[in-house]
């Protein structure tokens, strides 16, 4: 990524009005849309050591039901994590949360997690399916559960040990994926 604000934001303003097919008199919106990617990606976007992400984690009662078994929520619409968080909770889960894919590798890194429930679509550096990719290569034996409210996919388009559920994921059909990768 380009580190220069206003070079990073004429470079993606110029590449948004070449797809839009170079339209007369529309330089103002690319502008306009490249600054709100800017400021998204800023906002969701961690530091290279993770310290801020880090100490984010709250700390949380084990209440036996789990066996001590930890998830991953990596979500961007917050009230969603919070729901699925609060959820995994109540269920005994030691539960992490992330909002992007660069916070969830934070996690990964310093955390031993057992299962990642990922989101596909979300703002950052990659998105969900790539942070699948990450995952598989660095972690290969950790179950993974992607959702998406937009994309479906089937088993087919999934590795092994990746289980695909629609948003949103009913409560009970989440614990039963969770039971099912002990």
């Amino acid at each position: 990524m380009i580190d220069n604000r206003n070079d990073w934001i004429a470079t993606r303003a110029y590449a948004l009005w070449e797809e839009a097919g170079r339209p007369f008199g529309e330089d103002e919106f690319h502008w306009k849309q490249a600054v709100l990617e800017r400021n998204l990606l800023e906002r969701t976007r961690a530091s290279s050591d993770g310290l801020e992400v880090l100490a984010r984690v709250p700390q949380r009662t084990d209440h036996g039901v789990a066996d001590g078994r930890s998830i991953l929520v990596v979500e961007d619409e917050p009230q969603l994590r919070y729901n699925i968080v609060d959820f995994l909770d109540q269920a005994g889960y030691r539960t992490l949360e992330a909002a992007n894919a660069d916070e969830a590798l934070i996690y990964l890194r310093n955390n031993d997690i057992d299962t990642l429930y990922t989101d596909i679509d979300m703002p950052g550096s990659m998105d969900g399916l790539g942070l699948v990719a990450t995952v598989r290569s660095q972690w290969p034996g950790m179950r993974i559960i992607v959702t998406s409210g937009l994309v479906k996919l089937s088993h087919r388009d999934l590795e092994v040990g990746v289980t695909f559920v629609p948003k949103p994921t009913a409560g009970l059909e989440l614990l039963n994926l969770m039971a099912k990768s002990a």
